[in-house]
Formats: C-alpha cells, sequence, structure tokens
C-alpha cells in the first residue's frame, strides 16, 4: 500500500510537468506544486475488493447521524460482495472511554450492523484501535521527516498565540507563519540538545489543485490557490489558498498524531477503497490528500453524506432532544399523557427529535425500523416503496441513488415506520414482545396467556412502538366515565335518553344476564346485544355507542364486543396486577347506580367521590 498506484481504473494520479518539481528538502524556502484527480467507478477497484470503514469515536454513545453512515457503509460492502471495517478513532486520550466504546459497539450490533473486521473480530489489518497503532504513525511521520516533506516545528503556546494574535489584527487567516519551515541544521540540533519540545508540521505547496470524483456530489475542486466557501441546497464546495491552510501539525509534542494524519494512514495501511462519511469532513480531505501524496499512498475513492437536519433545517444534534434516558422516559411520558386522552400525537410541538441510538432502544424501537428510517434519509430506491427489511436494503442499495441535499429527521414518520415493521412481525413474536412489556410495566401479573393474545390482537392496530402498548392496555382497563359525560363531544349521546338505557343495563346486570353472556365470550355477548336492542327499540349507533359510554367510559375504541369481553376476563383473579388501578365491571356497574343524573342533565359537575378509582 506504500507504492503509488498510476493508471488503476479507480485512480489516476497525475503530476503535471510544469507544477511538479521533485519534493524539496525540508530546509529549503520554496515548495513543490501538486495535482491529483481521483476517479472511479462505484463498484470497485477494478477488481480490487470493496473495502469500507465505519470510524467511530468512542467518546459517547452513538448519534443517528453516525448510526446512518454506518449503516449506508454496510450496504455499500454487503452489496458489493466487500468487507465491513470498525476501526475505534480513540486518539482523543482525555474524553475516549472504553465504557463509550462498548456502547458503541452494542448500538451496531443492536441494529443489526455485523463488521468483518475490528474489535472484538480481529482482522489482517489490525490491531483495529488507534490508541494502539502508534507506533505506526510514528514509523510515516519519521519517513516524512527523512523526505523533508515535515519538518520539526518548536514554536511555544505563547508564540503560536502570538501569531494568531497578529493575523487577527492584520485580518488575516491565523495560520502558522512558518517560522521553522527554514531553519537551519544548527537551530534544530541547539533545541534538540536544550530538550524543547516539539511537533511536525507538513509542508503544504504554495500552489496545486485537488480534483475529487465524489461518489454522492461528484466532481469537486480543492484548490490550494483559490479561496471559495460556500453552502448552497446543502452541496458543499470547499477550497483553499495557502494562507488558508499553512503547514499543519501531524504530531503533538507528546507523540499523539493528529486525525487527519492517523486517518489517513490507517485507510490506507487498511486497504480501505471508499471512504463513505458525512459532508462535515469533506474540509479535511485537503489535508489527508496531501498525505497521501507525500506517501505515495494510492487514494481511496470519496462519498460525502450530507448532514442529517432538524426539523428546523439546522445540524441535528443533541440540543434537539433529550440527552440522557432519564429524559427520554421524561418525554415518553408526556408523549404518552396526550395518547391516552387521545389528542393529536401529530403536532409538532411533540415530534421530539432525540439523537442517540439508545434513546430509541430504551424507548422500545425495533432495530428494524430504525434501520429503514436510517436507509430513506438521503436515500431511495427510485420507487415509492418506503418499507424495507436489511436484506432488501442490501439488496436494493446504491450510493448512486444517495441524494446530495440534507434529510430532515421526521420522529413522526419514524414511529409510522417503526409501527410497520412490529406489525410485520410473526404474531407470535408481536405477542411476546408486548406481553413481556405489560409485565415489565407492572400492567399484568404474567405475559402470556389468552388474554395477553385476545388484548394484542385487539389493540395491535394502536401500537408503533412496544412502549405504546402500555398506554393503549390502560387506556382500555381505565373507566373516564364523568370526564366522558361532561365532555360536549358526549352531548349528544346524553340528550338520546342515555340514563333509561343506563337503567335497562343495570337491570341485566344485576339480574345475571349480563354475567351470563360475558361468560359466553364473544358470540354470548353477541346474542345478548341483539335481545337488548330489541328489548329498548334501539339498533345501529342509538343502540352501540350508548353501550360503549356506559361500558368502557369512552366516546371512541377499539371493537366494542372484544372490548367488552376483555374487560370482563380482566376482572378474573391473577390476570391485571394491583398497581393498574383497572376498574372492574362490577365497580362499572356501581358507578351508574351511583351516577347523578339529574345533575348531569342540568349541566352541574357529577360528584366523583363514589368513582376515585374510575380513572388512571
Amino acid at each position: 500500500m506504500a507504492s503509488l498506484v498510476f493508471n488503476t481504473p479507480w485512480l489516476r494520479v497525475r503530476s503535471l510537468p510544469e507544477l511538479a518539481p521533485t519534493f524539496l528538502r525540508r530546509r529549503q524556502s520554496s515548495r513543490r506544486s501538486f495535482s491529483v484527480v481521483a476517479c472511479s467507478s462505484p463498484g470497485g477497484n477494478g477488481g480490487d475488493p470493496v473495502r469500507v470503514r465505519f470510524a467511530p469515536s468512542p467518546t459517547g454513545n452513538l448519534h443517528v447521524g453516525g448510526a446512518r453512515t454506518a449503516l449506508f457503509n454496510y450496504l455499500f460492502a454487503r452489496s458489493k460482495g466487500g468487507k465491513f471495517v470498525l476501526r475505534v478513532e480513540d486518539t482523543d486520550l482525555e474524553r475516549s472511554t472504553r465504557e463509550s466504546e462498548a456502547a458503541v459497539l452494542q448500538d451496531l450490533e443492536w441494529l443489526g450492523l455485523d463488521w468483518d473486521e475490528g474489535p472484538g473480530v480481529g482482522g489482517d489489518f489490525g490491531p483495529y484501535r488507534q490508541s494502539e497503532r502508534n507506533a505506526l504513525y510514528k514509523q510515516y511521520a519519521e519517513k516524512l521527516l527523512e523526505s523533508g516533506q515535515v519538518y520539526r516545528c518548536f514554536c511555544s503556546s505563547e508564540e503560536l498565540v502570538k501569531m494568531k494574535e497578529i493575523a487577527k489584527l492584520k485580518q488575516l487567516p491565523p495560520v502558522y507563519t512558518g517560522k521553522w519551515a527554514t531553519a537551519s541544521d544548527a537551530e534544530v540540533e541547539q533545541e534538540l540538545e536544550k530538550g524543547t519540545p516539539f511537533t511536525y508540521r507538513f509542508r503544504v505547496p504554495k500552489e496545486g489543485s485537488l480534483k475529487i470524483n465524489d461518489l454522492i456530489r461528484g466532481e469537486k475542486g480543492l484548490s490550494i490557490d483559490v479561496l471559495l466557501l460556500r453552502m448552497c441546497d446543502s452541496v458543499l464546495k470547499v477550497s483553499w489558498n495557502l494562507d488558508t491552510l499553512g503547514d499543519f501539525v501531524v504530531m503533538r509534542s507528546n507523540g499523539q498524531p493528529v486525525y487527519n494524519f492517523c486517518v489517513t494512514v490507517d485507510d490506507a495501511t487498511m486497504a480501505i477503497s471508499h471512504v463513505i462519511r458525512a459532508e462535515e469532513h469533506l474540509p479535511n480531505t485537503l489535508r489527508q490528500a496531501l498525505i497521501y501524496k507525500a506517501l505515495e499512498f494510492p487514494m481511496p475513492q470519496f462519498a460525502h453524506v450530507s448532514l442529517i437536519l432538524a426539523p428546523d433545517r439546522s445540524k441535528l444534534s443533541k440540543r434537539h432532544g433529550a440527552t440522557s434516558v432519564g429524559q427520554v422516559f421524561k418525554a415518553v411520558i408526556a408523549f404518552s399523557s396526550r395518547l391516552i386522552i387521545g389528542y393529536s400525537t401529530s403536532d409538532s410541538s411533540y415530534n421530539v427529535c432525540f439523537t442517540l441510538i439508545i434513546q430509541y432502544r430504551e424507548m422500545g424501537f425495533l432495530p428494524q425500523g430504525m434501520v429503514n428510517y436510517l436507509a430513506l434519509l438521503g436515500w431511495g430506491d427510485g420507487t415509492e416503496n418506503e418499507f424495507f427489511t436489511l436484506e432488501q436494503l442490501v439488496e436494493k442499495f446504491s450510493i448512486e441513488r444517495v441524494n446530495k441535499s440534507g434529510a430532515i429527521f421526521d420522529s413522526t414518520k419514524l414511529r409510522w415506520m417503526n409501527g410497520l415493521h412490529l406489525k410485520a412481525l410473526p404474531s407470535e413474536k408481536l405477542t411476546k414482545l408486548v406481553g413481556e412489556q405489560w409485565k415489565s410495566a407492572g400492567i399484568l401479573t404474567e405475559s402470556e396467556g389468552s388474554f395477553v393474545d385476545e388484548a394484542v390482537e385487539l389493540l395491535k392496530d394502536g401500537i408503533d412502538v412496544v412502549t405504546d402498548s402500555d398506554n393503549v392496555l390502560l387506556n382500555l382497563l381505565s373507566y373516564p366515565l364523568h370526564a366522558t359525560l361532561a365532555s360536549p363531544e358526549a352531548k349528544p349521546a346524553v340528550e338520546d335518553k342515555l340514563r333509561e338505557v343506563a337503567a335497562s343495563l343495570v337491570a341485566a346486570y344485576d339480574s345475571g344476564e349480563i354475567p351470563r353472556a360475558l361468560a359466553e365470550g364473544q358470540s354470548g355477548w353477541q346474542k345478548w346485544v341483539k335481545a337488548f336492542g330489541k328489548s329498548t327499540k334501539r339498533k345501529g349507533k342509538s343502540l352501540f355507542m350508548p353501550l360503549r359510554v356506559l361500558l368502557t367510559g369512552k366516546l371512541h375504541g377499539p371493537e366494542m364486543a372484544t372490548s367488552i369481553v376483555l374487560i370482563h376476563k380482566a376482572g378474573s383473579p391473577g390476570i391485571v396486577a394491583p398497581q393498574a388501578e383497572f376498574v372492574s365491571m362490577e365497580e362499572r356497574f356501581k358507578i351508574l347506580r351511583e351516577m347523578d343524573w339529574e345533575a348531569l342533565n342540568k349541566g352541574e359537575s357529577v360528584p366523583l367521590e363514589s368513582t376515585a378509582a374510575a380513572s388512571t
């Protein structure tokens, strides 16, 4: 990998005669110019294997933006029969922790993005943690020093700060002035003898150009002698002149490599063929290209993916959502409150953008739904289809169909997408997931059984995320009759002689008709309802609406016959946990007997002392 490759199908490195004299030694004042053109076909390197990498920094949990980058790398590798490499960039010694690394790896495993090489797997190009590759970085830094392409800089921190201050006063870019670029051997030896700390700085050519045929953005020019920095419609074009770049550090005084140096060495020595990363890394490409050229490494093909945007079209970041699991659950409780009392959840103020994968995992999202949604943030297969399994994504994915413009993160659509995958699960798996959720939430005493089976079948259409199941079941078990009757929406039902229906219903319960009918299940209940309709001379809505209101305490809900039978079953011992505050059928009829219909008809507030247990 350390040799320069010419005229391959995936890379062309051209040294222009008028711009490309040989590299000058480190103490000469003039610098060479250069030109690099990288181009390729998306499929690979003229027969060489496709190798991509995802290189997270273990300084926290995996962000949704990082997860999408990992996904695109994974899909590209799998679709081309290549390798997906995981490399941990832990050179930030102060912030990097093994705990964060473990959390990132756990999130990737949860998403189903298994890596072919990396921590826990190994491989032929390891080690796969940058902190374990320092000897390699020093080796290549010394090679650059010997060739004169880097030099020792002995400037103190105070000197560098002063350079920046002077540049600011002169309204110049705050770059290194090159003080030690032309130092003599004697001057260097004198500082070495004194033990003065030094960094390695890269000699930046005075002029030249770099063009990258980005697989997503097309040809991009990065010019050293022309300054152009423009953002337009999320398409980033970046160029620098010499004053804006300057001789940059590749090795710090403590012996640690700088990001752009170790990334370049890693990608080259790991034989990475394609670098797929976020567009915020595009400005790094110039420094990395200079290092590739100096070390005679072939450049990989680049693909810079647009950023994920928040609903306000700013870059999605932690400020747009909760940053801890505790905050997640507070938001979920607020969201659930709107669900249980029937408010719309499409309000943009509740379109919370959580930014960490662990937050969605803790909230009960499925990895299948998360992967599907992340893939659609900037990619599509050219059809109207939006539902994909991971296997289907591998089959359909192509880097050419990744959009240049930023994708807006819509948590409402993510919930909808998750709901599609939840409902696509085999019934036994869905029932197991929801049953375990109900038990762990303290609503039911057992996670399986006929009640769980029937309840999941009845309520599944109202569940987009597994934790939604808590709300829909609690809603079924609740009996907010007084609040419903006091609402304006219930006025037509109340005025349709609801009091008379309630009296007939109480009489049927006290006589044992309703308990016997419910004991026979849905068929017995439906038979009784038909007879009740004939006796009260009601049918259709005038029959079913008062029954729903009086028996469920609500104006709307899932299929009524199944709901009533389930409420009856829930009253059996050992099904509903005491803390769920379930209002049994017997308690509901007690409330109906004590209802003050006169006060209700007069528009007065109804006493709630006798029904304290009726609300959840």
